[in-house]
């Protein structure tokens, strides 16, 4: 019989292709953990916590179901778009976006229905969609703001994606299959582009010296999705990027190259049980696939159209079913990208919140580092803790599958060593395993004690019982008041074929 040690300590590849897949680099899921910043460990992310708050009480602003956010460098202020409790357009605001109350702005109710999706600062303005044709706009932002309902009007709505402003300085607000410009005196113009209308725009990016406009197919059973290249000014659009099944959801630059996430079948039953998450790149000849997350179960949503870009890297929203029963539910905030050009491009799950229902998230924005999140139907917001000591949710990391080098033969562990950066006071590192992919973890044991630097565990810690023996182990690493995990190393021997 041999002893067999494996030694994880970098973090850097991501979620990978496949949990039996041999990796030092990748894992299953990591949640609330920064796996960019230092590649070689995994640092907790703040905690999340409740922000509805105004001036009237500690949930006022949950009626208004804010689901889109800005963070407009003009006025240094936080901005949502909710709706009155007729489901017209109503805009809200912080003065200081990581802490305060939200307040409710005089003059920022609209006189259409809400259109969520769309919510864009231009030329000292806040615009977006309402009704069933209007444009409208609230500004000065830097003076005493107030609404025009219909600074112009468009065709019908059915959709609306995030407006952009163009490599021209001109606005460019999407609905439906169409484009309307805003010039910089404020002038609307419909229609400046028309498309298929098979398709719906759901996401704008500039690329190079054209507009990238993704396009999904009106229909989820059926249809591929097609990114327009588009020079701002033709009636038509100069190339078309076959982008393959399913619905392009967000586009983005990342590094010169475009990346979509598209939704193949997260929530459909023609996916046969195989919907998943695609990561594709593009610079030039065929869109690639990077990194594809399969669900196991309906998810029960359609993925957001809200994106972000921060620090190289593309953040979205998405829920990932990892077994039949649907309880595994990973759904938050993902990120792709990297930390350098030295390290190779990674998925992951960043941002997650405990108090997000089966509803899931509806939206998200961003102010500087700080998360906001519109969640589960009934108009919550979480955000990004502004305490630097939150750290009451527990980061979750789940390690590959293995088996010490050999498929067949039984495996009997003989311990685990977690090492991390000194702990502190309320730090706590939490390590469980599984064995021959049992349908839930058990735990080995945690440890807290301040000033150390590793924990070595020889059995299960409450009981003292001897590790399970079996084929294949995966395991876990969870952190609790911002404990740091630096690696682990996994001993075993591998017992005698019969």
């Amino acid at each position: 019989m041999k002893q067999v040690s494996i030694l994880i300590n970098k973090f850097f590849g991501g979620v990978s292709d496949d949990i039996r897949l041999p990796s030092d680099n990748s894992f299953a899921i990591t949640k609330g953990y920064d796996i960019f910043s230092n590649p070689f460990r995994l640092t907790p992310y703040r905690s999340s916590e409740t922000d509805t708050e105004t001036s009237v009480s500690a949930t006022d602003l949950k009626q208004y179901f804010v689901r889109d956010f800005l963070y407009p460098s003009a006025s240094g202020k936080l901005y949502g778009l909710g709706q009155t409790g007729a489901g017209l357009v109503k805009i809200v605001q912080k003065d200081v976006a990581e802490s305060g109350l939200w307040t409710l702005p005089a003059t920022s109710e609209g006189n259409g229905a809400i259109q969520n999706g769309c919510f864009v600062e231009y030329k000292n303005y806040l615009w977006g969609f309402q009704g069933t044709t209007q444009v409208w706009r609230w500004g000065l932002l830097s003076g005493s703001p107030s609404i025009t309902n219909s600074q112009g009007t468009v065709g019908t709505i059915t959709s609306v994606a995030q407006g952009i402003i163009g490599k021209d300085d001109n606005l460019y607000l999407p609905y439906n299959n169409k484009l309307a410009r805003v010039t910089s005196g404020g002038t609307v113009n419909d229609a400046v582009l028309t498309l298929p209308t098979n398709l719906k725009i759901t996401s704008l990016t500039r690329y190079g010296n054209y507009l990238a406009i993704a396009c999904a197919p009106i229909s989820t059973f059926e249809g591929k999705s097609v990114v327009f290249f588009w020079n701002y000014t033709s009636i038509d659009v100069q190339e078309t990027i076959d982008w393959g099944d399913g619905e392009l959801r967000v586009l983005e630059t990342i590094e010169g190259m475009l990346v979509g996430i598209t939704d193949r079948y997260l929530n459909n039953a023609t996916g046969a049980g195989r919907g998943s998450m695609i990561v594709q790149g593009y610079q030039g000849g065929v869109p690639q696939v990077l990194k594809e997350v399969f669900t196991q179960a309906l998810v029960g949503k359609t993925m957001p159209l809200s994106k972000a870009v921060k620090n190289n890297r593309l953040f979205f929203a998405a829920k990932i079913i990892t077994n039949a029963a649907g309880t595994e539910n990973n759904e938050g905030i993902w990120s792709f990208g990297r930390k350098n050009a030295q390290y190779p491009f990674a998925l992951t799950l960043d941002i997650i919140s405990e108090n997000i229902n089966t509803s899931g998230i509806q939206g998200f924005g961003t102010a500087a580092n700080f998360f906001f999140i519109g969640h589960s139907t009934d108009g919550s917001i979480d955000k990004t803790n502004d305490s630097s000591t939150a750290y009451t949710f527990s980061s979750i990391y789940e390690s590959q599958i293995f088996n010490f080098g050999d498929t067949f033969s039984d495996k009997r562990l003989e311990r685990v060593k977690v090492s991390f950066s000194k702990l502190t006071a309320s730090e706590v590192v939490t390590v469980k395993y599984k064995v021959n992919n049992a349908t839930s973890f058990t735990t080995i044991g945690s440890y807290s004690t301040v000033g150390e630097l590793s924990k070595t565990f020889l059995n299960i810690e409450s009981s003292g019982v001897a590790f399970a023996s079996g084929k294949e182990f995966q395991f876990q690493f969870n952190s609790t008041g911002g404990a740091e995990i630096l690696g682990y190393e996994l001993v075993a021997t591998v017992l005698d074929a019969i």
